[in-house]
């Protein structure tokens, strides 16, 4: 009743902005670690075409679904919700076993999701124009997103990232 009572104070008929609601782990008392969960709160907006979904890649693992079977996901996600309210992906492996509820992002490829089922989800073509976004780990304080942006591009598992991360942070500051 709170999040629904506060998006429809927030929102109004001539906002160009659309709110994302973001698939949960379902740690603790969170809401929307179910697609239907989220689609409690959706259908209770009163402006439907100013709410969408974020799809968080590890989020979903750690709720419970299986992301190695990512278009049985989206076929459920579409009967629940509709494939036209997705509005960005998070993409993120997970340090976690499905169903953990925990909530640990790791970087792509080097978690139980696997590299390349997060490359097939980046490269889906019903994803071509909705936005990605890496939400993975620093590795040892530094960024890694100039190399998983490449492993992206190149769709090819970097097994050094560590090392190429801390090589070129290295590098920087000299």
């Amino acid at each position: 009743d709170f999040i629904v009572k506060q998006l429809n104070t927030v929102l109004t008929p001539d906002m160009t902005t659309t709110v994302l609601l973001e698939t949960m782990a379902g740690k603790g008392n969170e809401m929307g670690r179910s697609f239907e969960e989220l689609k409690a709160i959706i259908d209770r907006v009163k402006y439907q075409d100013k709410i969408g979904v974020c799809i968080d890649t590890c989020h979903l693992n750690d709720a419970g679904y299986d992301m190695s079977d990512f278009d049985s996901i989206l076929d459920l996600f579409d009967n629940i919700i509709g494939i036209n309210k997705i509005g960005c992906i998070h993409v993120n492996d997970s340090k976690n076993v499905i169903a953990s509820h925990k909530d640990r992002h790791e970087n792509l490829g080097y978690g139980t999701i696997g590299f390349e089922t997060l490359i097939n989800v980046c490269y889906m073509d019903i994803f071509k124009n909705i936005p990605k976004i890496l939400e993975t780990p620093y590795i040892d304080g530094n960024p890694p997103y100039k190399f998983e942006i490449e492993m992206i591009k190149d769709k090819k598992f970097n097994e050094n990232l560590a090392n190429d991360v801390n090589e070129y942070y290295k590098e920087k500051v000299k």
